[in-house]
């Protein structure tokens, strides 16, 4: 395995792997190789955990520059002391910022602060001819026009290796907390999140977790204060609490599961989310995930599920299952990349060298 130690070892390995038409796959902190496609079994591994400190923090404007291989825990503690922190949540704790960009990741707060594609203001990347080059910008202000930075984002390094982030950040809350209903099932959870998402108050989560509804609660001290009267008034008990256990219960997924992904109108999840294990949503994004055994007819199960939530302008794929899971090749991941991202990768790697097979073909 390949061990950059900076950004230059790391172009020099792109250029090798290019010269000997040898695809590279490139990896952190391994806590994304259950999603999507696998890489192709003759790539070459390339781990960027050498590539891991901040660059740049101008805690003045909110904004931070660090390197891929950073664990998003390692960045946060070093926010920390800044009363500062990127607000985001994904899966896996050990999760680095590349890895988060390249998957997409995002967790139950989304609601309340969007995801990597609201957080990120520019890129350095290096592309399969071993170039790095920068998109985007450091600053909060950037000049207009395409985002092209932004197509990275869920590519899983198919269209460049991502070297460095400039993030977003913004303060850290004076309360930090959830308040937790305990419902009969996961579609009393969710219909319950979905009056509370109706109604004046502005959470950062609503969280259905198979038996509860997990409504999030930051900002100052009064506003978290005016929130919990407003839920005393639905008349349903819950309890509060400020230590954040529960959004760390939230990120770590089970293990042994494929993971089906629903996305669908809110209003509509309820008829639409399969049964299975560990059943969660955003409810107030209309994003849900099942938890299901592998099974030799799960591919055909969820192609029936997603022509369901298709007739209701939804979809249903698979977003992670076990490496060894049998039959993990047949499952759907998706639908081909839009003839943009196509453009830009053919353009950009026509050989197909940098993480070849990891994402859909098409």
């Amino acid at each position: 395995m390949l061990q950059p130690a900076s950004e230059e070892e790391l172009a020099a390995a792109v250029r090798e792997c290019a010269a000997r038409k040898r695809p590279l796959h490139t990896i952190g902190g391994g806590t994304k190789l259950h999603h999507g496609p696998a890489p192709a079994p003759e790539a070459e591994t390339a781990c960027l955990l050498g590539l891991g400190r901040i660059t740049a923090h101008e805690p003045g404007d909110l904004v931070v520059s660090a390197q891929a291989g950073m664990r998003l825990a390692d960045l946060q503690a070093a926010l920390a002391p800044h009363r500062q922190w990127l607000p985001l949540d994904p899966p896996c704790a050990g999760a680095t910022i590349g890895g988060i960009l390249a998957t997409h990741g995002s967790g139950p707060r989304r609601l309340g602060y969007g995801t990597m594609r609201d957080l990120v203001l520019g890129l350095r990347v290096a592309g399969a001819d071993g170039r790095v080059t920068r998109s985007g910008g450091r600053v909060v202000k950037n000049v207009a026009g395409v985002d092209l930075h932004k197509l990275h984002i869920g590519a899983f390094g198919t269209l460049g290796v991502i070297v460095e982030a400039s993030l977003r950040l913004r303060p850290l809350p004076e309360v930090s907390a959830a308040a937790v209903f305990p419902c009969g099932s996961f579609e009393e959870a969710l219909r319950l999140l979905l009056e509370i998402g109706a109604s004046p108050m502005r959470p950062v989560a609503l969280e259905a977790h198979d038996g509860r509804a997990i409504v999030g609660l930051e900002g100052s001290r009064p506003v978290y204060e005016r929130h919990l009267r407003d839920l005393r008034r639905l008349g349903r008990p819950f309890e509060a609490a400020e230590d954040g256990k529960i959004w760390e219960e939230l990120r770590e997924p089970p293990a042994g599961f494929v993971r089906v992904r629903v996305g669908a109108r809110p209003h509509d999840l309820p008829k639409l989310v399969p049964p299975g294990e560990h059943r969660r949503a955003h409810a107030g994004n209309g994003i849900a995930r099942v938890d299901l055994p592998p099974a030799p007819d799960l591919p055909e199960r969820i192609a029936e599920w997603n022509a369901r939530a298709a007739a209701l302008g939804g979809y249903a794929v698979c977003e992670s299952a076990p490496p060894d899971c049998p039959g993990r090749g047949r499952l759907p991941w998706g639908p081909p990349p839009d003839p943009l991202t196509k453009a830009v990768r053919a353009a950009r790697d026509p050989d197909g060298i940098l993480n070849r097979g990891r994402m859909v073909a098409g």
